[in-house]
């Protein structure tokens, strides 16, 4: 239907090529291009400081509170950290199926749980997911001209990193070598000694003043017992004067209020003689009224008069009630003033009494206090000191308090709004300077200016810095990128930013000395240039074969058609432009002219036998347009078992499953449109040509395929032997988890003893430099040295260097030949030197060589079995630079204190934590100073004298309390003090305590069978009860990858099968085809073997590949053998007529894959070495299978279908 359409169609055709090919351009050119698939790594870092603790302390206080709880975190799968000095790490692992944004939501509510634990100091906690854009995307130098250091840290601070900030997709740029300026504070003990001294000499003043204010007080106490007995005598006398006065005014009240009483009784009495007469009159009057007589003046008027009586005696009576009341309150408060006048007698009594006890107490305090003042004289002259209030942290407290600019809200009047600001920020070094601290009342001293006990400088640390490139000083610059955006795009944007910057400065050289994006370019460019070739020789096989220049057209054509609609198809799924996806599509060039070919070919047949163009064309694709979906189908479906997949293997093979997806679909499209299209309107005319060579060939294939059927065992046996032997060969060559790639950086390492002097260090990287200049291909050398930060982030520790080689663009040795030679030329120098040949090493993904952990609580026992494991694994073949995971150890003072004795003198371990912590501390950072538009922190340090030393912090004095007084002890008297060697840090797998055994693996050997050897030496170590040890690193992720790949293959093989039962409606032919899959394997087991190549992930997946791929030529041959027998040919003479048959497409489909993929094989461009074995095992998979498939198939074939073919026939009824 398709293809009648199309060619009824053309113009429809001819739109649809024109839609895709302008899409597939603008999709090429927008897609984003990377190195390696965007990976969504399950992984969660949680990283918390602790300033001043030791790594003891941060497992203790930080890192376990942390792990409890973070460890109930939905679908965390591992939770291991690392407890340094000052900082805790933790990785948590979770599940491949968890949304990772959801879980940093629940991470931190169970962070905010952990953090009510944590003491003061310790910081909050910072969460981060892990993924590769945390590495940097460039590396990249800088200096100017004649401008010193300081001056080029102004314009990278100012001019460069500004600019580099603005970019699009740039998340941060990290400097190293910028030299930082900062007001230094350094108190003066001489001058804050001066100070005191004048304090001390005002003591003996104060001191002479306060006896005489003793004698004074005690003259003045006798004074006042005397006024207190005479104001005692006047004060009772007056009370008792009071006491009669209120008694008078109480009779007279009583008497008043009696009177009132007998006048309200006559007026009651009236009132009740009137109510009587008035309630008669009522009655009267209503009877007279009853017998219609009205009532008279008279009798109104006497109604009147009673009722206005009435109401005068009323009014009488309410006034007397008022009276009264007036009367009873004034009685009730002359009786509270009794009482408060019995309560002033009490309280005068017990003033009286209080104040004579009062006196004669104080009386005996005074004494008492003569005696003491005498007795403490020489305590106050101690006490007098201001050295104690003069301490940096007081110091540094002022300074923030001074140095203070806030709004305080606003104030409004009518419709406008005044912001209050409160205070104002020093702005210049002599404000600091003279700022004043206090004011101390004594002569002489007064006014406390900053300058008058420090001195107040600029400083920097041009010292600490350690930057170097091809030997001078300079400044190192790191990007990194953000994740939304391609590695190479946001190099681009970079390397433009760097050439318009050194535009306008012609000082300025920035060299990049780490690219990620142009290597990136080179490795994509180098695949696009393969594929391009591939596709070029496939073409040229097409011609070869056919022999016509019109069909061969015709197939070439579709091939751009095809990658463009596949690249349409990638754009909109989101697969990027990277190595994994571009060798999908290089792996589909040989196979996206399969379809055509079965399509072409079988048109150019009816075209010879009559057919019409047109017909031909159609009738030609529809007949093989189901085998064509089968075949499809069965390569596609080797990609679908990625599903079940996890880790590594899902992240990196999805791309690659899809561009072959989407080619292979797509190269269907076109057949059943484009070429059916095309053919019907170039094929008017055919002419069949007569191939002598390939004619002669198919005689001798007749004579051999005739021999094998005769001979059938021989050739089984050969063919199970070969497969067996080719796979424990290959196998027992061992494995690797990543093939390594070439390219023109090289990053090595440098690291010293801890205890090796700075300047010691620096020497050594520049001899490093030194010799490693003399390599024709090195071009550029950067040093830098790696700071605390880095190592937090598992950069490298303080006495460590990192080197940046880049090699020239047209080398003549190979990255790992020059590493290589590094080492040689290094390897007599007292450090260790790591080398790594390419910055895309691929095995950084799982770790790379051998990783035990050793896992247990007793941390003494865990450093004794790490060090019996290190001494199994240092004497297995093949192991380099074994590490017992205690190099990174450092000298350590120990105070182990006494709690009972410290306890004595009321004093905790945290006590004295504090004391010592205080004491060690030489530099104290306060606060910052904004001086013309440049901010500098402030420091305040200590005088160096006064600094603790190792050997006299057993003499520190602490305050302590004993028996009630105040007592200074010192520290030796309630601690042990020692020197021991420490781990600098403190490893948990899984919440328990651990240390990490590793291991490199030497150039002659690979990890694979490295890490089985030492598997099986690490099975006779008898481990104590309670302890476990676990393998790791590349070893570990080579087991879970190839098993996802092994399980991949199982399943691609199943799922195959099914499609060819559906294809082929019986059980048993599929099983035939299934025979050519272990020929490809043996096939790809020998071309491993011939190369020199070890299994790894790439050439696995070449397996996987070539499950799919080589069963098209066995449908192709079992569906003609079924199609002739079914036609009345014998099963025997079906096979060799097939064979003869069917020779020709096979070939040309095996061919044109092989062909497609040869650049790959042959590694040819930087970056093709990565998919080097992938291409290595399909084309040596293919190969084998493709001439044993003409052999083995009729063989199987004549083995297991023993039965005629009888077709299914469906009579119809009307």
């Amino acid at each position: 239907m398709l293809s009648k359409f199309s060619v009824k169609k053309p113009f429809t055709v001819f739109v649809s090529v024109i839609l895709v090919v302008l899409l597939g351009v603008i999709s090429f050119t927008k897609m984003t291009t990377d190195l390696l698939p965007s990976m969504d790594l399950p992984y969660v870092v949680v990283m918390t400081t602790y300033p001043g603790a030791s790594p003891e302390k941060v497992e203790l206080a930080v890192t376990k509170p942390l792990e409890q709880s973070l460890a109930t975190t939905s679908g965390v799968k591992n939770i291991n950290s690392i407890s340094s000095e000052n900082s805790s790490i933790i990785i948590l692992e979770f599940e491949q199926s968890v949304n990772m944004d959801s879980i940093l939501i629940e991470m931190n509510s169970y962070i905010d749980l952990a953090q009510a634990q944590f003491d003061d100091d310790v910081q909050s906690p910072m969460v981060m997911k892990m993924n590769p854009d945390m590495l940097p995307i460039m590396v990249a130098s800088i200096d100017v001209n004649g401008l010193d250091t300081k001056e080029v840290t102004k314009i990278v601070n100012e001019t460069v990193i500004p600019a580099f900030e603005k970019i699009d997709g740039v998340a941060s740029v990290n400097s190293t070598g910028l030299v930082e300026e900062k007001i230094k504070i350094q108190l003066n003990q001489e001058k804050i000694d001066s100070i005191n001294n004048k304090v001390l000499a005002s003591v003996d003043e104060k001191l002479a003043e306060g006896k005489a204010q003793l004698d004074d007080a005690k003259n003045q106490l006798e004074s006042g017992k005397n006024q207190l007995e005479t104001q005692g005598k006047e004060q009772t006398a007056q009370l008792a004067e009071a006491s009669a006065a209120l008694e008078s005014g109480k009779t007279q009240l009583i008497e008043a209020i009696n009177s009132l009483l007998l006048a309200q009784n006559d007026l009651e009495n009236q009132k009740a003689d009137i109510e009587q007469k008035k309630n008669l009159l009522d009655k009267f009057l209503e009877a007279q009224q009853g017998v219609g007589i009205e009532i008279s003046e008279k009798e109104q008027e006497l109604l009147n008069e009673l009722t206005s009586g009435l109401e005068a005696i009323n009014s009488g009576i309410s006034e007397i009630t008022t009276k009264k009341g007036e009367l009873e309150t004034q009685l009730t408060g002359l009786a509270d003033k009794e009482k408060e006048l019995e309560l002033g007698k009490l309280t005068l009594n017990q003033e009286l009494s209080k104040a004579s006890a009062q006196l004669t107490n104080s009386e005996a305090e005074l004494n008492k206090s003569i005696k003491e003042f005498e007795a403490s004289r020489d305590e106050v002259y101690k006490n007098a000191g201001i050295g104690e209030a003069l301490s940096a942290s007081t110091i540094s407290n002022i300074l923030k308090a001074e140095n203070f600019s806030m709004p305080a809200g606003y104030i409004q009047e009518d419709e406008e709004k005044y912001l209050v600001k409160v205070g104002d920020e020093l702005t210049s070094l002599e404000e600091l300077e003279n700022l004043l601290l206090f004011n101390i009342d004594v002569e002489g001293v007064g006014d406390i200016y900053l300058k008058d006990i420090a001195e107040v400088s600029y400083t920097d640390n041009s010292d600490e810095m350690y930057a170097k490139i091809n030997g001078n000083d300079g400044i190192i610059l790191s990007f990194q990128k953000q994740s939304t955006y391609s590695t190479s795009e946001v190099s681009n944007k970079i390397n433009d930013t760097i050439e318009e910057l050194q535009k306008n400065n012609q000082d300025m050289h920035i060299t990049a000395l780490e690219d990620q994006g142009i290597y990136i370019n080179i490795v994509i460019h180098s695949v696009l240039s393969n594929l391009i070739l591939g596709g070029i020789l496939a073409i040229i096989i097409l011609l070869l074969f056919l022999r016509n220049i019109k069909p061969t057209i015709i197939i070439a054509f579709s091939i751009p058609i095809s990658l463009l609609f596949a690249l349409v198809m990638m754009y909109f799924s989101g697969v990027t432009m990277n190595v994994i996806s571009l060798a999908g599509l290089a792996l589909g060039v040989g196979m996206l002219v399969d379809n055509s070919i079965v399509v072409i070919e079988n048109i150019y047949r009816l075209r010879n036998e009559g057919m019409s163009a047109i017909q031909a064309a159609v009738k030609g694709s529809t007949q093989v347009a189901g085998a064509i979906l089968a075949s499809t189908l069965t390569t596609i479906c080797v990609f679908l078992p990625i599903v079940f997949t996890e880790g590594i293997s899902r992240q990196l093979f999805t791309d690659m499953g899809l561009t072959i997806a989407y080619s292979l679909i797509a190269s269907l499209i076109v057949a059943l449109t484009l070429v059916p299209t095309m053919s019907s309107t170039m094929l008017k005319t055919t002419v069949e040509k007569e191939h002598k060579f390939f004619n002669k060939f198919i005689k001798i294939y007749n004579k051999a395929l005739k021999f094998a059927l005769r001979y059938k065992p021989i050739f089984l046996i050969l063919v199970v032997v070969l497969l067996v032997s080719s796979t424990v060969i290959s196998i027992s060559r061992g494995s690797s988890l990543m093939p390594e790639m070439d390219s023109t950086q090289i990053s090595v390492s440098m690291t010293m003893d801890n205890d090796t002097k700075t300047t010691d260090l620096r020497e050594m990287s520049n001899t490093i430099i030194d010799r490693i200049s003399e390599i024709d291909d090195v071009d550029t050398i950067g040093a830098m040295q790696n700071s605390s930060s880095m190592s937090l982030m598992g950069g490298g520790d303080s006495k460590s260097i990192s080197l940046y080689v880049i090699l020239k663009d047209d080398k003549k040795l190979s990255s790992k030949e020059v590493g290589k030679l590094i080492e040689d030329k290094t390897k007599d120098l007292n450090c260790e030197i790591n080398v790594t040949t390419s910055t895309m090493d691929m095995s950084a993904l799982g770790g790379s060589g051998i990783s035990l952990s050793v896992e247990g609580d007793d941390l003494d026992k865990i450093k004794e079995i790490a060090n019996d494991i290190a001494d199994i694994i240092s004497k297995v073949d093949g192991t380099i630079e074994v590490s017992n995971g205690q190099e990174d150890t450092s000298l350590e003072t120990r105070i182990t204190v006494d709690k009972n004795k410290a306890m004595e003198y009321g004093l905790t371990v945290a006590q004295v934590y504090q004391a010592v912590a205080q004491e060690i501390s030489l530099e104290t950072t306060s606060t910052s100073l904004s001086i013309n538009s440049s901010d500098y922190p402030v420091i305040i340090a200590k005088d160096s004298n006064n600094t603790l030393k190792r050997d006299n912090i057993k003499d520190l004095e602490i305050k302590g309390t004993k028996n009630g007084n105040e007592e200074k002890i010192a520290l030796s008297e309630i601690a042990t003090i020692s020197e021991e060697n420490g781990l600098s840090s403190i490893n948990h797998i899984n919440q328990t305590r651990a240390i990490t055994v590793s291991a490199a693996i030497d150039a002659e050997h690979n990890v694979g069978n490295v890490s089985k050897a030492v598997e099986k030496e690490i099975d006779k170590y008898e481990l104590p009860e309670g302890y476990t040890i676990e393998i790791g690193g590349e070893s570990d992720s080579m087991k879970q990858a190839f098993g996802d790949l092994i399980l991949m293959i199982a399943m691609a093989i199943v799922f195959i099968y099914l499609i060819m039962v559906a294809q082929f409606q019986s059980l048993l032919s599929p099983f035939i085809v299934l025979f050519t899959i272990p020929l490809a394997f043996t096939g790809g087991f020998l071309a491993l073997i011939i190369t020199g190549f070890e299994l790894n992930m790439i050439s696995i997946l070449g397996f996987l590949m070539l499950a799919g791929i080589v069963v098209n030529n066995g449908i192709v041959f079992v569906d003609y053998v079924n199609q002739l027998r079914l036609g009345g040919m014998k099963k025997k003479e079906a096979l060799i007529e097939a064979g003869k048959a069917r020779i020709r497409p096979i070939l040309m489909t095996a061919l044109t894959t092989i062909l497609g993929l040869s650049t790959l094989a042959m590694g040819i461009g930087m970056g093709a070495d990565m998919i080097q074995p992938m291409a290595i095992v399909t084309i040596g998979g293919l190969t084998y299978a493709t001439v044993l498939t003409l052999f083995i198939v009729p063989i199987m074939y004549d083995i297991l279908h023993r039965r005629e073919l009888k077709p299914i026939i469906i009579e119809e009824s009307i």
